[in-house]
């Protein structure tokens, strides 16, 4: 009785050794990837237009494969800076060029007059590459009439970067 009793601890034992060995190597990729926050400065959106945020990468500096990506999702925040939408993640290689379309009518109500909201972007951007050029990932907003599908208003290059280190931690440790 003791043998099988030890015999399921020393099974029990190396369960648990595994488990932690299979979640050291999944921390250990995570944090030889890249991480990247965009942020936009704010603009506004009334009923019946949508935001457009638009993603090109450009390039990756020093690809290890041909098929290297970079993963983004793309979240819209409120004026207190909390997130009140979000893309599923939207998966880039090199040349490629992807789009998330938020309609204002799907957002919450707003107390401003004809129900505009101000917002900002925020890209989280992450790689498995560890060579990623800041200025390679591209995004762009448009808001766009729901109506005619005319451009509005459209923004590039008015992104803050922030690179995040190992596990999403900030350079400052944080």
């Amino acid at each position: 009785m003791k043998q099988t009793i030890a015999k399921g601890q020393i099974i029990l034992n190396c369960l648990v050794l595994l488990l932690i060995g299979l979640s050291a190597g999944q921390t250990n990729a995570q944090s030889n990837g890249q991480h990247l926050d965009l942020l936009s400065y704010s603009f506004g959106v009334i009923r019946g237009q949508t935001g457009r945020i638009t993603i090109t990468l450009r390039r990756l500096a020093n690809p290890r494969s041909p098929d290297d990506t970079v993963s983004a999702v793309v979240q819209l925040l409120d004026t207190e800076g909390e997130v009140i939408a979000q893309s599923g993640e939207l998966r880039l290689r090199t040349g490629q060029t992807r789009f998330w379309d938020q309609p204002r009518d799907t957002l919450p109500a707003s107390t401003e007059p004809g129900g505009r909201l101000q917002l900002r972007v925020r890209v989280l951007v992450t790689t498995q590459s560890g060579d990623l050029d800041r200025t390679s990932v591209m995004p762009t907003i448009e808001v766009i009439d729901t109506i005619t599908g005319g451009t509005v208003y459209q923004a590039g290059k008015r992104f803050l970067i922030f690179v995040s280190g190992p596990q999403g931690s900030k350079p400052d440790g944080r």
